[in-house]
């Protein structure tokens, strides 16, 4: 009964969240919002609970920027607008399906939305280009920053396992597979960087045949920048990485 009651408070503060998390924070980040943080704290980690996901430990503040800082890289470039099932700009439930997604990427989605839709000239679909490909470049920073403060308390978390007698073994495992779960949070995070950086390029091929103009040039930099930040925040890449990002 008590599991129904924290549903139906769970239930109406996603339709309340949507009004609150109409227009998304800096680079599609959340927006603060005092309600649910001092308030309705749980409402996060029931989610995993109303999705029908396994119990997990309670997530840290570094935890929870994190996956704040993941959602806007892990939904296609194109797709603009935060979701009506949205709490604080995140989409929970969206963000875990694109964590278990394993459908191919299409490399030509955001270049084919970008020829298809109406502008009033090719001058907007560069510059909405070159914007995309920044949004981006400023978002590596943030997240792989966050992710090094994840992984060492990660690594704290791992130390400590090995000296505590009295742990349950559930809490044994769930701090394990909160270990794991960080880990391909931010590996899949990274395959979405290069993914974009693929996108990116082909609308830049497709626009430079299609429409030729100066403005390439500067799309082609903003583009180069993009990767060399990220090459420079991820060495080697987080899906081998036994210690921490470098930075």
């Amino acid at each position: 009964m008590f599991r129904i009651a924290r549903s139906a408070l769970l239930a109406c503060a996603l339709l309340g969240g949507t009004e609150l998390a109409a227009e998304p924070g800096d680079f599609g980040r959340p927006r603060e919002n005092i309600l649910v943080d001092e308030f309705l704290p749980w409402i996060k980690d029931e989610v995993d609970w109303l999705t029908g996901q396994p119990g997990s430990a309670p997530y840290t503040d570094d935890e929870r920027a994190l996956r704040n800082l993941a959602y806007a890289i892990l939904l296609p470039p194109q797709l603009e607008g935060p979701s009506r099932f949205a709490v604080l700009g995140v989409d929970f439930v969206e963000l875990q399906r694109r964590l278990l997604e394993t459908r191919p990427f299409d490399v030509r989605s955001y270049g084919d939305d970008l020829i298809a839709r109406p502008y009033r000239s090719s001058t907007a679909r560069y510059a909405r280009l070159i914007d995309d490909i920044r949004a981006d470049t400023d978002r590596v920073p943030p997240f792989f920053s966050m992710a090094n403060r994840v992984f060492a308390a990660d690594a704290v978390r791992t130390k400590s396992l090995q000296f505590v007698s009295r742990l349950a073994g559930d809490k044994y495992e769930l701090a394990l597979a909160r270990i794991a779960e960080n880990r391909t949070l931010v590996d899949r995070v990274y395959d979405h960087f290069r993914q974009r950086i693929a996108s990116y390029r082909y609308a830049l091929e497709c626009l430079i045949v299609l429409t030729p103009s100066p403005n390439a040039v500067e799309a082609e930099r903003a583009l180069f920048v993009l990767e060399d930040r990220l090459k420079r925040m991820t060495s080697p890449a987080p899906v081998a990485a036994g210690g921490l990002i470098s930075k």
